[in-house]
């Protein structure tokens, strides 16, 4: 059993860079926040609707969406909306601030992996600085093949390009020199393996491509070959650790550092066409590695833009990668955004025709682009007689389960009415009838919880921890008997002695904890209590808490009294319990 220990990060450094970073800064790196009194709005990035319901608190570090109620601090957002882990937010904000993180011993198997992909982050940096160096001892014809697709050596180092040598070992080599771990050398994707032997390197007489992720982590690499005809013109690392190919967007990164919000994306094919593009100044593409796209990279690209032109090569390949991507975007089809298709004459490629063209010439291409609408139903009707009542039958059959797919209702209703007009049912009862729009499904309703005092005075607490300023002597909550006590004490004391008075700061403090649930869950629970009635609403709870654990102890004395009556101290006691009783009742609070 391996007893070695791992890492852990201390709590405290997380409370520190928590409270560091600006929350209001970091989501508006990735969607633009508008100022509204104390508060900052706008669309929720996590499901579709029409009017901002997304609302970020500066006060309290927290964000909180009102139509689907996900929520949480900085980390959470990192975590919802990059699909980071906890451990990979944590190291974005460090990044972010220039510090490092002081690890701590930890037995853990998911930072052990977490450290290990590190390490081979780092050797596959140095790797790609290898071949950027061999690309740049020129003459080589690698550089020259490069300067004569009008590639300038600004742009072979903007995107990093480099260079593999025939020599078989240069690159395994030095990886053995890092390390003499086999399986660390293997996952670095970069050395052939064969019959338990590391044989030579993966990529030889090549132009290398670094696929990096849009922080600029490389991630693996791709390779052109630029002479021997009878091997593969491309290819790619090995599926490893860091690398899965239907999950990478080449060029993500170079892109985000020209415009973190393009207001389009041009998905092309190949590293080439994006470095072509790049060059004559057209910084908005990013490239597939390969013709199909993956649901993951919609995603990928929908969180940087809401339009998206596919341009693929004007081959048959290229017009079916069309079609796929059109059939695997209708599930993220909302109002906002916008799908175009470029089809490219034939046997052009973007890198080809740019070159042919100029920048001009191509961006009047990319503005006359074809609609998701005319591209949609050009496909589905290419073949098929209108005239003929079978093909129209045909026609809705191929069009109805494709229309079902769509989230958004208008582009439904935009749709359906075109299919109408195509098949000859203008009416849209009868239409609607046979496509038969399947019912949203509803949402469950779960069960309210119940509401007791202990359950919204903690809830008041957590969203405004500076009320336990209030509390001048924690000593006599200790002592009152009542239900939930022990947690309350827990976070009482917890506000003190770390002084955390912001929401989003005392969640992080209960994460991983049995509590963490129930805390999240109560710091956006609707209390109903205005704002200025807050601090006198603090003050009744924990006055109907005394009032509780007096009325216990009286109803204690009185189960005393009828077994065996009482002396002169009980009846002194239950005298002075009724008296604060009616005191408490009574009270008036300014």
């Amino acid at each position: 059993m391996n007893t070695k220990k791992k890492k852990k990060i201390p709590q405290e450094f997380i409370h520190e860079i928590i409270e560091k970073t600006n929350i209001i800064e970091i989501i508006n790196r990735y969607i633009t926040l508008k100022k509204t009194g104390n508060n900052y709005k706008t669309l929720c990035p996590f499901h579709y609707e029409k009017t901002p319901s997304f609302t970020v608190n500066s006060e309290k570090q927290f964000f909180y969406c009102f139509g689907c109620g996900i929520h949480g601090n900085v980390i959470d957002f990192l975590m919802q909306y990059e699909k980071l882990d906890f451990l990979s937010s944590i190291n974005e904000l460090t990044s972010l601030h220039g510090i490092k993180i002081p690890y701590i011993q930890y037995n853990s198997q998911f930072k052990k992996k977490f450290f290990y992909k590190k390490k081979i982050y780092k050797i596959l940096k140095k790797t790609s600085k290898i071949y950027i160096k061999n690309l740049f001892k020129v003459p080589n014809q690698a550089y020259n093949y490069l300067i004569k697709r009008g590639i300038t050596s600004k742009i072979m180092k903007n995107f990093s390009l480099g260079y593999a040598l025939s020599n078989n070992y240069q690159i395994t080599n030095f990886i053995k020199k890092k390390t003499t771990n086999i399986s660390t050398i293997i996952d670095c994707g970069l050395s052939i393996y064969e019959k338990n032997k590391i044989k030579q390197d993966r990529f030889k007489e090549r132009i290398i491509f670094p696929i990096k992720n849009k922080y600029g982590i490389i991630k693996g690499f791709g390779g052109r070959i630029i002479n021997q005809y009878n091997y593969p013109k491309y290819l790619n690392s090995p599926e490893t650790i860091t690398f899965f190919k239907k999950k990478n967007l080449y060029g993500i990164y170079e892109l985000i550092l020209k415009n973190p919000k393009p207001k389009k994306i041009l998905v092309v094919e190949g590293y080439f066409d994006v470095i072509s593009l790049a060059q004559k100044n057209i910084n908005y593409s990013i490239a597939l590695l390969g013709t199909n796209i993956t649901t993951y990279q919609i995603k990928k690209i929908f969180q940087i833009s809401k339009k998206i032109i596919f341009c693929f090569d004007g081959d048959k390949a290229g017009r079916i990668a069309s079609w796929k991507s059109l059939n695997l975007i209708l599930p993220f089809l909302y109002d906002e955004y916008i799908i175009n298709f470029l089809l490219l004459p034939k046997n052009e490629d973007p890198s080809s025709l740019i070159i042919k063209e100029g920048k001009k010439k191509f961006e009047k291409r990319i503005k006359k682009s074809e609609s998701f609408y005319s591209f949609f139903f050009k496909k589905v009707t290419n073949k098929i007689n209108l005239s003929c009542i079978n093909d129209c039958i045909k026609l809705s059959r191929i069009t109805i389960p494709l229309i079902k797919k769509i989230p958004s209702k208008i582009i439904k209703i935009y749709l359906r009415k075109i299919l109408g007009n195509k098949i000859g049912i203008l009416d849209s009862y009868q239409l609607k009838k046979l496509i038969q729009f399947q019912k949203e499904k509803k949402k469950k309703i779960n069960k309210p919880v119940k509401i007791t005092t202990m359950r919204l005075l903690i809830s008041l607490i957590i969203q405004y921890p500076k009320l336990v300023k209030k509390i001048k002597n924690i000593k006599k909550i200790k002592k009152l008997h009542i239900q939930g006590k022990k947690i309350l004490i827990k976070l009482i004391e917890l506000i003190k002695k770390k002084k955390i008075f912001k929401t989003g700061y005392l969640l992080e403090f209960f994460r991983f904890s049995k509590l963490g649930k129930i805390f999240k869950y109560l710091s956006t629970w609707n209390h109903i209590i205005l704002k200025k009635k807050i601090f006198f609403t603090f003050k009744e709870f924990l006055n109907n808490f005394k009032q509780q654990h007096l009325e216990y102890k009286y109803n204690k004395l009185i189960t005393i009294e009828r077994k065996k009556g009482f002396d002169v101290n009980e009846k002194k006691k239950i005298w002075n319990i009724s008296k604060k009783l009616i005191y408490i009742k009574n009270i008036k609070f300014n």
